[in-house]
């Protein structure tokens, strides 16, 4: 088996990554070149082949230090095959591995898309596991008919739909820079108010600029009570975040927003929806209400870095 790593240009990279059967936000070209405008990274994008074939793509953030540079990768590779082998997959790590090493002045660290059972592999590799949690989530198959979405939500989701449906209220959207500089206002008091940390405001504009952003929002007595923000990226989608006011949530318009957005995104040939995590000890009410969706949970491999 031989792995080979290739440069590529947004045109290649683009095709292949639409390809991928789950594509996520962290790997898309636009969340790379978001990051570069604010936050100052160099953006690093490779395609990986095996035996000549192309199986993935990845796009890794670097910052310099001197004559050292890190790197990190967050949720790649992107494999473009739903049948992947574990070995495969692995041989792609380790070929990353032998490309950074920190003698070379170059010190990897990693968030790969693999499951959790893949750390005893990762070890073996020669990857050092960091302390730092695994990320969590959820899949929303959109390839289904909307019957059966619907079908699969959670009873009280459900009936909070129901009731949101029949409020009286409306639905709208707003796209790119327009979206998010609707919303930032509200975002940032809601965050100062409940005193969490969210996507950064810079990278949230950045991401307006560069990428596909969607905010659907709720309309009850002319006034905007709820709104939720998606990114678009391949054939996939990510759940971004929302903003509730009272009224906002006293109508459940979060639950007939997200439900607009899962058949928005389905309308417009997205196939598959992350929830963009889930975390049930720091934000159980939020945890809940996304699975209510009755998505498919998945936990990754954790952070590693290599030495």
């Amino acid at each position: 088996m031989i792995v080979t790593l290739h440069a590529v240009e947004r045109a290649e990279y683009t095709r292949l990554f639409a390809v991928a059967p789950r594509s996520n936000l962290l790997q898309d070209w636009s969340w790379g070149d978001g990051k570069a405008a604010a936050e100052g990274w160099r953006p690093v994008r490779l395609r990986m082949a095996v035996d000549n074939e192309t199986v993935a793509v990845a796009q890794f953030l670097e910052r310099r230090f001197g004559p050292l540079a890190g790197l990190r990768l967050n949720r790649g590779p992107v494999w473009l095959q739903p049948d992947l082998s574990i070995e495969i997959k692995m041989a792609v790590i380790a070929a990353l591995r032998r490309r950074w090493r920190w003698w070379r002045g170059r010190i990897l660290l990693m968030a790969p898309e693999l499951p959790a059972e893949a750390s005893k592999m990762l070890v073996a590799t020669g990857f050092r596991r960091r302390s730092a949690p695994a990320w969590q989530s959820s899949w929303l198959d959109l390839r289904r008919p909307p019957q059966e979405i619907r079908k699969a939500l959670a009873g009280k989701w459900r009936n909070m739909l129901v009731k949101a449906e029949k409020s009286g209220g409306t639905v709208d959207m707003l796209r790119g820079s327009e979206a998010v500089a609707w919303l930032l206002p509200h975002y940032r008091e809601m965050i100062q108010r409940m005193g969490f940390s969210g996507v950064p405001e810079p990278m949230l504009t950045a991401l307006a600029q560069h990428g596909d952003v969607i905010a659907f929002r709720f309309w009850a007595n002319g006034e905007a009570v709820s709104c939720v923000l998606v990114a678009r990226h391949g054939s996939s989608a990510t759940y971004l975040v929302s903003w509730n006011s009272e009224d906002g949530r006293r109508l459940s318009g979060n639950y007939l927003l997200l439900w607009s957005a899962v058949m928005a995104l389905q309308d417009s040939g997205c196939h598959w929806f992350d929830l963009g995590g889930i975390d049930a000890q720091l934000t159980p009410g939020v945890a809940a209400f996304k699975r209510g969706l009755g998505g498919e949970e998945y936990i990754l491999a954790g952070e590693w870095l290599s030495l």
